[in-house]
């Protein structure tokens, strides 16, 4: 996790630095780089920008399935739980999500994210609530120090597909850059973000591990009984809930863009509807047919992720430097290949082992 910290913070330092060169030497406008395939395109030309476009929407494609799946399978105990028995006293994935899918369209319809703080405080407060509910509930029972995860390379895509699908989120962030009333100050509160979140993480881990012992679910909330328990559950689907339009909006955009063409904007809401619903829609179906939290994550995260947020960028800063023929210290150069080659690293231990 210490690791994945270093390098998306370093990578998103890349990639700051590729816009503000580019920007700097008048090779493309502020706006034209203010997306992450924007940036690509400006770096990497059509066939980047292509690259990107493709990788970032299997990428969101693929968390909206992890979104999907956690939902899905927490509601699973929680509507029982709750006396619902529409569903029978078991219900299945297939008819939760039939539940929740509904919701998940109807999400997928806000194309317009005026509202993005509201929806972050909501989201960041109710997995805070969540958290401390778990880990509490963790350290009251006996703890099993030796259920602690040890070194096990073989275990490599388990455990850092989920780890980049924490940290490995650099698509994301462009427009939450752009809606900071100060920018420039973006990267030093993501460095405090991602840090803040690593420990924090780490700690639930570590708690989680100790308090629940070696059976802990992959969806570690499902461990919690009682009231609490339940709310703690609706709090997290309601996370996952209030960010999906914002996580998913670079795909979705992405998508629209494929019927405008070459006339953007041109689209009309009807069509752009109907493509946030299929896209969606083809989620739900896939989260259905796959059975296991993790191994979506595994794969999202150590293979999509790591080409989006170590591979591409540092392509990207190499590739702007030499566009604005600026001077490539040794240092730098040094930099960019440990990132790139980190990446290329990672999809392969994420696929092989």
């Amino acid at each position: 996790m210490a690791a994945s910290l270093v390098f998306a913070l370093e990578a998103l330092r890349m990639l700051i630095k590729a816009q503000d060169a580019l920007v700097g030497a008048g090779a493309s406008t502020a706006s034209e780089v203010a997306t992450y395939a924007g940036l690509t395109n400006a770096a990497m030309g059509r066939a980047g920008d292509a690259a990107c476009r493709v990788m970032n929407v299997l990428t969101c494609f693929g968390i909206t399935v992890s979104y999907l799946i956690f939902i899905a399978e927490t509601m699973k105990v929680v509507v029982p739980a709750l006396g619902v028995s529409a569903f029978g006293a078991s219900p299945t994935t297939a008819s939760m999500l039939g539940l929740v899918g509904p919701l998940m369209i109807a999400l997928s319809w806000l194309r317009e994210m005026s509202g993005v703080a509201v929806i972050s405080a909501v989201g960041t407060a109710s997995v805070a609530v969540g958290m401390a509910v778990t880990t509490a509930t963790a350290l009251s029972n006996p703890l099993q120090l030796g259920a602690l995860p040890v070194a096990n390379f073989a275990a490599f895509p388990g455990f850092f597909g989920t780890v980049a699908f924490l940290f490995f989120i650099h698509f994301t962030l462009f427009g939450i850059k752009e809606a900071m009333p100060q920018p420039d100050k973006f990267f030093g509160a993501a460095v405090k973000a991602f840090t803040g979140a690593a420990v924090i993480a780490g700690l639930f881990g570590v708690a989680g591990a100790a308090g629940f012992g070696t059976g802990v679910s992959s969806v570690v909330v499902t461990m919690l009984t009682g009231p609490s328990g339940i709310a703690v559950q609706l709090l997290l689907c309601l996370n996952l809930l209030s960010t999906y339009p914002i996580m998913a909006q670079s795909a979705l955009r992405i998508c629209e863009n494929v019927l405008e063409g070459d006339k953007p904007g041109s689209i009309g809401a009807p069509q752009a509807l109907a493509v946030r619903t299929a896209f969606t829609a083809g989620a739900i179906w896939t989260a259905a047919n796959v059975p296991n939290f993790g191994v979506v994550l595994g794969y999202v995260g150590g293979v999509c992720c790591s080409i989006l947020s170590l591979v591409l960028p540092a392509m990207i800063l190499y590739l702007t430097q030499k566009k604005v023929k600026a001077e490539i210290v040794p240092l730098e150069l040094a930099r960019i290949g440990g990132v790139f080659v980190t990446g290329i690293t990672c999809i392969v231990l994420s696929i092989v082992l």
